[in-house]
């Protein structure tokens, strides 16, 4: 399997309309992705059994998460074995028919499971609730309502969530178990009416479980539609139909989505559907109404801002959609994308970004409840403390990092060695300690933060910078080259690398890039959707060996991973992506000379 200049696959088969019309050797491809699909079904299941083990108020030590890991490894390497299998095959509607097929029952089979290692659909559910109750979910944190007496007197609003909660035993239980309670919440108003869709839907008297499902069971419906907004893109791209199976049968994507219940289901869809709008792909040829084609880009940025409403990171395709609709249809569809996207953003985050959180009352239960007597919560405690700000929203930008490689080295070679004095020093430090403190210094005594949230702040600037030169870098190809696979491309690359340059690369943040991944030239991206899934491995040394030097390397639990494991899940990576473009850079280089010299334009230029 290898790529031809133009972008397309050079696949096994040299014509795959030759070989539809030959049942005998369009038959072995269809049994063997079918015993694969089978075989993957069968260690979905396993999961789904042991599951079980994660649930709620079950012990942290008795988790198998080494087992779960080992088999999503497994499926791994039959999600990979079946994309080659599946290229391979004949490119017709079959395949397509049963790829989606396939992927269905995957989703059921998850559906059912419990969550593992996964809390936050806790916080959907209330806050569905709460939406559908015709209360701003940004006003009041978990545990205000949870300190909140019934017989006491209360803002019409507060009230309506005390009455909810005493209403229903399960609504009241699920407030108990949400992480971080102390926190408003940070989720988008499009995904707050999501939730309250899944709400609406869910029995009064449902219990914890029952409303899970459901929950889950609404967001798979954005996850299934960007299957089939995918499989339509790659036909109109000119792409083998076999890389659906790149998100269809991701395990990550079955993780994150049908298991843990992650709302960002919501956000790719719309997404990849304004992307794929946006790129008009044989658009021009089909449609001969002008009305028409000038409506395209307005729906493209109508679903780009309800995308940014579900989660905010799609803003960033925004001036990379720009930019190529400028080169590709003029400053008229440019134009009309900019005022839509810009109108329709306005007014799904308007309540997000001024609504103010409620000031916490003055009681002797203000630090809110607990879970009920004898369980654990659904996580131990956190390594650290949240920062003292109640809005979800700043927490995360201004505190939260998880997972991550890049920003890590950075933000540890400018954190002064006093801000932690507690915790052993990266091994990978290079900046001395008197560079870090007077790079760092006068910022917070500027913002009045101490040095770990100044040195923060300051690696938050740096990789932002970086991310924005390479989004820049992609936008001005996608302006040179305004082609569909050029923006397809660009598209991904801008997703992956905000992913790779984030200070929380949690796994299922991955899937943001994933439905575009089939359009990458690099196929080093496929192994990220395996690798980073060793984010669960945090977990298994917070339980086991939190109190331990691993190693002999002096650090404990979770403090190796993120010092030791998360190398070896990234730095491996990073090289193999450097020897590909390494690789690819002269043919690139060569063919845009030859391009330059068919266009009589001086190189040097």
């Amino acid at each position: 399997m290898t790529d031809d200049p133009h972008g397309n696959d050079a696949l096994v088969a040299t014509d795959p309309r030759k070989d539809a019309r030959v049942p005998h050797r369009a038959r072995p491809s269809a049994i063997r992705l079918a015993g694969l699909a089978v075989v993957q079904w069968l260690l979905l299941i396993a999961i789904a059994i042991l599951s079980r083990s994660f649930a709620f108020g079950r012990s942290f030590q008795e988790r198998p998460i080494l087992t779960v890991l080992a088999l999503f490894a497994a499926c791994f390497g039959l999600y990979l074995v079946s994309l080659v299998v599946a290229l391979r095959s004949p490119a017709d509607r079959s395949l397509v028919a049963w790829i989606v097929v396939a992927a269905v029952v995957f989703r059921a089979t998850m559906l059912f499971s419990e969550p593992i290692q996964e809390g936050d659909f806790y916080r959907y559910v209330w806050d569905g609730a709460a939406t559908a109750n015709r209360v701003n979910p940004y006003r009041y944190a978990p545990r205000q309502v949870l300190a909140a007496e019934s017989a006491a007197q209360h803002p019409a609003d507060l009230a309506r969530l005390v009455e909810v909660r005493d209403s229903s035993p399960s609504l009241a239980e699920i407030l108990r178990r949400i992480n971080f309670g102390e926190l408003t919440t940070i989720y988008p108003p499009v995904s707050q009416t999501v939730f309250a869709v899944a709400h609406w839907f869910t029995p009064r008297a449902a219990s914890v479980s029952a409303r899970i499902v459901v929950l889950k069971a609404v967001l798979l419906v954005f996850d299934v539609l960007t299957m089939l907004i995918l499989a339509r893109l790659l036909k109109l791209a000119g792409k083998h139909p076999g890389w659906l199976i790149v998100y269809a049968w991701c395990p990550l994507v079955l993780k994150e989505f049908a298991n843990s219940g992650h709302l960002d289901s919501i956000a790719v869809c719309f997404t990849t559907a304004a992307v794929g709008l946006a790129a008009g792909a044989g658009f021009e040829k089909r449609t001969t109404g002008r009305t028409l084609k000038s409506a395209i880009p307005a729906a493209a940025g109508a679903l780009l801002a309800l995308a940014v409403g579900a989660k905010l990171f799609a803003v960033v395709l925004a001036p990379l959609l720009v930019v190529f609709l400028l080169a590709r249809r003029g400053p008229a569809a440019a134009a009309l994308f900019c005022v839509t996207f810009l109108l329709v953003s306005a007014a799904v985050i308007v309540p997000l970004a001024f609504t103010q959180p409620a000031a916490l009352p003055q009681t002797s239960n203000q630090g809110g409840a607990v879970p009920r007597a004898g369980a654990p919560p659904a996580f131990p405690a956190a390594d650290s403390e949240p920062p003292a700000s109640r809005s979800g929203l700043q927490a995360f930008f201004g505190h939260w990092e998880m997972n991550d490689f890049l920003f890590l080295v950075v933000v540890e070679n400018l954190r002064p060695r006093e801000a932690r004095p507690d915790q052993p020093a990266a091994w990978f430090l290079v900046v001395p300690n008197a560079w870090r403190h007077a790079v760092v210094d006068n910022l917070a005594q500027f913002l009045k933060v101490d040095g770990a949230q100044a040195a923060f702040l300051i690696a938050r600037l740096i990789t932002a910078t970086v991310f924005l030169m390479v989004a820049g870098a992609l936008a001005w190809r996608s302006w040179r080259r305004p082609d569909v696979p050029v923006l397809l491309e660009a598209a991904f690359l801008t997703l992956a690398w905000l992913w790779l340059l984030s200070p929380t690369q949690n796994p299922w943040y991955w899937t943001w890039a994933l439905p575009l991944l089939a359009f990458s030239r690099s196929r080093a991206w496929l192994a990220l959707s395996g690798l980073t899934m060793l984010y669960y491995l945090r977990f298994w040394f917070q339980y086991h060996w939190q109190d331990v030097s691993i190693l002999g390397s002096g650090y404990q639990g979770t403090l190796f991973f993120d010092f030791v494991v998360t190398w070896l899940e990234f730095a491996p990576w990073f090289l193999w992506l450097a020897a590909e473009f390494g690789c690819r850079a002269p043919r690139a280089f060569g063919a845009h000379r030859a391009l330059l010299a068919t266009t009589k334009l001086d190189p040097r230029t």
